[in-house]
């Protein structure tokens, strides 16, 4: 880890440094959702344990699992066949305070490869559209497998540039969900590098796109539609600072409280440095790795009144 990343961390309020860096040395969960687009959710479990499986249910995402015992689930004919979804158990997290109903028009505008698109085209059941975008035509090519795999048919598929989005569909949708591209420090676990190459230079060109993928979501939400912003990284420019730009920009954005059962969290930082930022913001969920010895995440949940 370089110098500067730990200087960086040691000035964020109740960061626990040598918890993180323990958190950062085990490996990840692995998580996985069973797939009731494609059959029953207890079908699916008791195959798994036919097969020598053994897992617990995660308190926060319907359908979600950690594996337990057993080998590598990617290895599965059941993963094969889109019964299951390997994903990380936080990852599931903003889908669901997201909570898209059948009969919805739900917009994920970063969607590959495909994660938060499968879950949200799940709790869709199957009535109402989930549109997936996507600015690269390669990273799109995963996004569209998953989706056939896990058997969406309610999907969308879009190739555009999210700042953009507003243009066409204005308004449009009753729910959002913007995953944006991030430095990822909730994930190190999984590759060291992104520590190694991390830099400050990154994280204010990884802010500038927040705010305009932030603001463009926002604006594609109808009036008393909900948008969620998340990132899977543990700094306030990509994180509190964006949302609150928001808060500035859109008078009618406006911050809803939320909770997960059994998923730990604290309030996202309303002060940092020189940074005052709005009250509200205790209202977000700042997700440390050791929280809950999985991902690290950040969760704003923002209504749109009118």
């Amino acid at each position: 880890m370089s110098d500067d990343l730990k200087s960086y961390l040691n000035r964020l309020p109740d960061l626990e440094m040598a918890m993180l860096l323990e958190a950062y040395e085990k490996p990840l969960p692995e998580g996985f959702r069973a797939n009731t687009l494609k059959s029953s959710e207890e079908r699916i479990l008791e195959r798994l344990r036919r097969r020598g499986y053994e897992f617990r249910k995660i308190p926060w995402a319907r359908y979600g699992y950690v594996l337990a015992g057993g080998e590598n689930l990617g290895k599965t004919i059941e993963h094969m066949l889109g019964l299951i979804y390997l994903q990380g158990p936080v990852s599931m997290a903003p889908a669901e305070v997201l909570d898209p109903r059948p009969g919805e028009l739900v917009l994920d505008l970063c969607a590959s490869p495909g994660s938060k698109a499968t879950q949200i085209a799940q709790l869709l059941e199957g009535r109402g559209v989930v549109v997936a975008n996507d600015i690269s035509y390669e990273r799109l090519k995963a996004l569209t497998s998953n989706l056939q795999r896990f058997g969406v048919l309610n999907c969308v598929v879009t190739l555009a540039d999210g700042r953009k989005y507003p243009r066409f569909a204005w308004e449009l949708f009753d729910k959002v969900l913007v995953d944006a591209p991030c430095s990822s420090l909730g994930i190190v676990s999984r590759d060291w590098g992104i520590a190694r190459s991390w830099s400050t230079r990154l994280v204010e060109r990884l802010s500038s796109l927040q705010k305009q993928l932030i603001l463009a979501g926002f604006d594609c939400l109808k009036p008393g539609g909900v948008l969620v912003y998340s990132t899977c990284t543990l700094t306030v420019e990509e994180n509190e600072l964006v949302v609150d730009w928001l808060l500035k920009m859109r008078d009618s954005a406006r911050l809803v409280d939320f909770s997960l059962p059994g998923l730990k969290r604290r309030s996202g930082l309303t002060e940092f440095g020189d940074f005052k930022l709005d009250e509200e913001l205790r209202k977000t969920a700042r997700i440390m790795p050791y929280d809950n010895w999985a991902e690290g995440f950040y969760i704003a949940k923002i209504a749109k009144e009118g």
